[in-house]
């Protein structure tokens, strides 16, 4: 009878840690809506190292054909379901930020196939997720969400080989998802 009891506790808490990583917010998205999210790829941790946030990545949520898409810079810019884009995130957690209160429409066609910018540089024809929101939301609506800041005034330390390999200078100018928020 102990181990059953045992059993019907640890399925409890289970679900109670399934329901708590199931979002709940995805109705109350709207075009526009910036979303954030703790990416699972080799460079998440770097990044959090380095802006001391735990948001590694970032999108734009838009709408076409009446369904959600994030739109982000990821390998290549591309739209991501939205419900597949928070599952991909680490524990399926995420942050919305709505910049706009009024409906919005994000002109997104000519970014779509943009490769991603491995060096973070602005203005190179490529895209990085926080770049991109950047751009979109400068170009589009005249709001400059973040001041462009150089890559030195953030933790750097002991990421030296990897800036060199990727061709990034500490002086160069970079908006990092935590400065979006």
């Amino acid at each position: 009878m102990k181990k059953f009891k045992t059993i019907i506790m640890l399925l409890l808490v289970a679900i109670a840690l399934y329901a708590q990583r199931t979002p709940r917010v995805t109705n109350d998205f709207k075009e526009g809506d910036l979303i954030f999210q703790v990416s699972q790829s080799r460079q998440s941790p770097f990044i959090q190292l380095a802006t001391n946030s735990p948001w590694s990545h970032c999108g734009v949520i838009v709408e076409k054909e009446g369904k959600l898409y994030v739109l982000e810079a990821s390998n290549v810019v591309k739209l991501t379901p939205l419900k597949k884009w928070i599952d991909r995130g680490k524990m399926g957690r995420c942050k919305r930020r709505r910049v706009l209160n009024k409906p919005v429409k994000i002109k997104y066609a000519k970014y779509l196939g943009k490769r991603y910018d491995l060096a973070f540089k602005f203005n190179n024809d490529k895209y990085y997720c926080s770049e991109l929101i950047y751009d979109i939301y400068k170009d589009q609506f005249g709001i400059q969400l973040a001041t462009p800041k150089p890559v030195k005034s953030y933790h750097i330390f002991g990421l030296g080989k990897l800036m060199k390999r990727r061709g990034m200078d500490p002086n160069q100018k970079v908006v990092a998802p935590c400065d979006l928020l």
